[in-house]
């Protein structure tokens, strides 16, 4: 029987929240009763963190642990989920975990309904205030470019992963998470949006206030932008268009 749940955890450097996140996350799923597999996407760290995933898929066999032979960085992680997930929905959860996890109720709740369950994190309190003005900055301009009625584009999002199968995702960067709800709204899948209580990193280092980072999620806007307002986005994978 496959698993109503695929949990991807993508991970670089995350050896100090890798095991707590990997643990509370199996528990609360244990604890609502929904059956689920956790991948661990090992982003080609250099720390701990792929022998502590290794240690957690010989205590579990619901664990799996898939190496990057290089960091790939932000968003590589979402490609590599959906070709080893097999539950009916994948969700992508950072390893610093990010939210309160009794939240989880709220997404598998939510899924009961939708295809894609947006997380709407509480608040940005570990954000620099430059941070928080490249975020607002980011909301209002999806807001603007693509009509997009939802409060939030970039926390933790719950996919049914026929759909992710589906599409054919461009950004290899953070813009990612906003793609796969502009082109999900177009294709006409349904969209939900849950509030969650954010909860900040306790370790480690995050990587997408990072200029580069910023620069490249700024590019992959304009591009889908542009691209759909001229008809040249493609939505579909290009070897799913032929029987579309």
């Amino acid at each position: 029987m496959e698993p109503y749940v695929s949990v991807i955890v993508p991970a670089f450097n995350e050896e100090m929240n890798l095991r707590p996140t990997v643990t509370l996350v199996a528990n609360k799923l244990d604890e609502l009763k929904t059956s689920f597999e956790i991948i661990i996407v090992n982003d080609g760290s250099t720390d701990r963190t792929r022998p502590i995933a290794e240690e957690l898929g010989q205590a579990d066999a619901r664990i799996r642990l898939i190496n990057h032979p290089r960091n790939l960085g932000p968003g590589s992680g979402v490609f590599t989920g959906i070709e080893a997930g097999r539950g009916e929905f994948v969700i992508f959860i950072p390893a610093d975990l990010a939210l309160d996890v009794n939240e989880l109720q709220k997404y598998v709740d939510a899924s009961r309904t939708c295809d894609l369950v947006v997380g709407v994190r509480s608040d940005r309190r570990d954000y620099s205030f430059f941070r928080k003005i490249v975020s607002l900055v980011n909301i209002a301009l999806i807001k603007l470019m693509f009509g997009m009625k939802e409060r939030q584009f970039n926390y933790i999002h719950m996919y049914r992963r026929t759909m992710l199968e589906r599409m054919h995702i461009e950004s290899r960067g953070v813009f990612i998470t906003a793609e796969i709800m502009i082109k999900a709204r177009d294709l006409g899948y349904r969209l939900k949006e849950v509030d969650i209580t954010y909860v900040p990193r306790s370790a480690g280092t995050a990587t997408c206030g990072n200029p580069a980072v910023i620069r490249r999620a700024i590019r992959d806007l304009f591009l889908l932008w542009w691209k759909r307002t001229f008809r040249r986005a493609v939505y579909l994978r290009p070897e799913r268009n032929a029987g579309a």
